[in-house]
């Protein structure tokens, strides 16, 4: 190999290894606000599928990923009709180049999920996943508030398939 393809390689190395290092500088707000769902969580609330209705307790334990770049979660709630324990393993991060944070939810329930959302100046942000499910489209809306003291989390989620509503549950958590 010559010195000038040697060169090339390491000048386009750098180059792409220098530009996610630049994106992740300018987002530590982005990733601030990620790092407020640190922490154990405790909470109740409801869930709604049809006409039945159950009360669910609910856990949720997150700490910083590796570099403090990001959060993950495990999730475990009872009193899910047809479910002993739902438990959903979580991981949250940000994405700069595209100004978007993502949710990769995996649950005993056999869901694998990529929510989406952009940042919210106010008010909850909006989660939102779509995709297949029996061969009809899927979608789930999940607003996720945290407390100005961040000391409680509120979570209104919605999911449909082919446009009508399959759940709704709503739940709040505590430090």
């Amino acid at each position: 190999m010559e010195r000038h393809d040697v060169m090339t390689r390491y000048l386009l190395i750098a180059a792409l290894a220098g530009a996610p290092l630049a994106a992740a500088a300018e987002s530590p707000k982005q990733i601030a606000s990620l790092k407020r769902l640190v922490g154990a969580w405790k909470g109740t609330g409801t869930i709604a599928m049809g006409k039945d209705k159950a009360k669910i307790d609910a856990s949720y334990e997150c700490k910083l990923t590796s570099g403090d770049s990001g959060v993950a979660c495990s999730l475990r709630m009872t009193g899910i009709p047809g479910l002993a324990v739902y438990e959903e393993s979580d991981l949250f991060g940000y994405e700069p180049n595209s100004s978007t944070y993502h949710w990769y939810a995996v649950t005993n329930a056999g869901e694998t999920h990529d929510h989406a959302a952009k940042a919210s100046a106010d008010g909850p942000i909006r989660w939102v996943y779509t995709g297949i499910q029996d061969g009809k489209p899927f979608k789930e809306v999940v607003d996720m508030e945290v407390a100005n003291d961040d000391a409680s989390i509120a979570v209104h989620a919605v999911t449909t398939v082919a446009g009508a509503p399959v759940s709704t549950l709503d739940v709040k958590i505590h430090k």
